[in-house]
């Protein structure tokens, strides 16, 4: 085996993750991408990925989120769609609305808002107002 056979394998077509925002890195605005891409920085505003997003924990995001599937291992100040599955990593710590077709939280994770299990494209559409 080699030694990145342990690695976390990615619901990208092909494995990989196209844009990444690195850690000493600090964006505003909105980010649009046909791939995936992985948030060890910060960034202010909305994204928008057909993959996956990954928000490192080392990253943090003050907006929305809209992916396939989205995994959170750093902070997230907004909601999060996801159009399969949206997971918050036992170092997670997301205030805001959770919508996607599974929904998972690990032990130790800290989530504030309502959630919305629901598959397909209406997982990437907002929570009604209460």
């Amino acid at each position: 085996m080699g030694m990145f056979s342990t690695a976390k394998k990615s619901s990208v077509p092909g494995g990989a993750i196209d844009s990444i925002i690195g850690e000493n890195a600090r964006l505003q605005g909105e980010l649009t991408t046909k791939g995936s891409i992985n948030v060890a920085g910060e960034f202010e505003g909305t994204v928008r990925a057909e993959g996956e997003v990954v928000i490192a924990s080392s990253g943090k995001v003050v907006g929305e989120l809209h992916g396939h599937t989205v995994s959170v291992s750093g902070r997230v100040d907004g909601n999060i769609y996801a159009k399969e599955t949206l997971e918050i990593c036992k170092s997670g710590r997301v205030h805001g609305d959770l919508a996607g077709g599974r929904i998972i939280i690990e032990e130790g994770a800290v989530y504030h808002g309502r959630v919305k299990v629901e598959s397909g494209p209406t997982a990437d559409e907002p929570l009604p107002q209460a």
